[in-house]
């Protein structure tokens, strides 16, 4: 019986290919340029050794942009985000029934600002592990030791659903459930998260 379920975010919650449009729009770049740079800094943002701030303090410089000083650049960058609904849904109707946490790849602001705008159910989150924060991420084996040590349930317990079939290795080794989610069939992967929690 699943007692947990963790959701990734990008890809899970929030559909994300348009990311960087009004970034890109808003200082006349091409978002295949602006891609390019984010794609040096991703490993590093995600685990936190880079902050927001500083990626984008190496935009300003790469780009030679200017009138930036009170840019908001998450708000603009989240705003791309488009929410995926079945999921959202699913978990508004989980909510209150089964613990609901989050294991995410994530750099700073991103998850928070999603939160704020409700681009992500408002829920009470069982327990929230974004990358940055804990200096660790996916698919290393780290992060999902600690999920494991501090959820206290099963292993047979957990059900990670995720969109890259290199993130659920670890947690099927671990003895977790897995669901392999494709954004674009998202009323099956909903419905395939019921079929394992039911």
């Amino acid at each position: 019986m699943i007692k947990t379920i963790y959701f990734d975010f990008g890809a899970v919650l929030v559909n994300y290919e348009k990311v960087f449009t009004k970034i890109c729009a808003d200082f006349s770049m091409e978002t295949k340029d602006f891609w390019d740079l984010y794609n040096r800094y991703e490993t590093d943002l995600a685990i936190g050794k880079v902050t927001t701030d500083q990626f984008w303090q190496a935009c300003v410089s790469e780009f030679n942009l200017s009138n930036t000083e009170n840019y908001d650049l998450v708000g603009r960058w989240v705003t791309d985000y488009e929410v995926i609904q079945p999921i959202n849904d699913l978990i508004y109707s989980l909510a209150n029934k089964i613990d609901i946490g989050i294991i995410s790849n994530v750099n700073e602001g991103l998850w928070e600002r999603s939160f704020e705008l409700g681009l992500v159910p408002k829920i009470n989150y069982k327990k929230i592990y974004l990358s940055y924060q804990i200096k660790m991420a996916k698919p290393n084996l780290d992060i999902y030791e600690k999920v494991q040590k501090e959820t206290s349930v099963l292993s047979s317990e957990i059900l990670f659903v995720d969109d890259k079939t290199e993130n659920l290795i670890i947690p099927r080794n671990l003895g977790w459930q897995t669901v392999l989610f494709d954004m674009r069939k998202a009323e099956e992967g909903a419905a395939e998260i019921k079929r394992i929690i039911s």
